[in-house]
């Protein structure tokens, strides 16, 4: 076997169809990926056990103004925050 033989052998040889199977391979893999993100992470409803204040609901008012609806230690309240400040609006009553 000639020395060209040798070398033409142990290089690898890249082809288009090689480029084009490594390209789906990676597309089907992002496509698993983000089906995963999109559909089954929203189900999952990762929260950590403790939690003592849950977010229940929450309304934009204007730019910058939200109005939260908040359950901490068995008892709800509404919240009005801007970038300004915080304030207690009202205090709902205590939950089953």
């Amino acid at each position: 076997m000639t020395y060209e033989a040798q070398i033409f052998q142990k290089t690898p040889i890249v082809t288009f169809g090689y480029i084009i199977q490594v390209a789906l391979s990676l597309a089907i893999v992002l496509a698993l990926i983000w089906l995963t993100a999109k559909y089954l992470l929203p189900r999952l409803k990762l929260m950590p056990q403790g939690k003592t204040i849950e977010v229940l609901d929450r309304v934009g008012i204007e730019p910058q103004v939200t109005i939260y609806h908040i359950k901490a230690n068995n008892s709800e309240y509404l919240v009005g925050v801007s970038s300004k400040n915080i304030a207690l609006i009202d205090k709902i009553g205590a939950s089953k």
